[in-house]
């Protein structure tokens, strides 16, 4: 589902006229690996890539430390008699 502000948002970070600026051979070559060659369209793929490339690292690294913590690598509680 498309958020019905995306589109205003976008146009405004492409617009020639704002202040919002945007390096045109980074968007050229990002609208080459995009469907969509509209700007619009790369600049939304592009920040929907990066926010889900963010969440599986966090993710990644949570499930990491939980690994830690079930294998005893890491032990918790220490910390507990700091706030005694």
């Amino acid at each position: 589902m498309t958020d019905p502000q995306e589109a205003a948002m976008t146009d405004l970070a492409t617009d020639p006229t704002t202040e919002v600026p945007i390096d045109a051979e980074l968007l050229a070559e990002a609208q080459r690996h995009v469907a969509d060659p509209r700007p619009n369209a790369t600049i939304n793929e592009a920040l929907r890539r990066l926010v889900e490339t963010e969440r599986a690292k966090r993710q990644a690294a949570g499930e990491a430390l939980y690994r830690m913590v079930e294998n005893g690598e890491l032990d918790f509680r220490p910390l507990k008699s700091i706030d005694e």
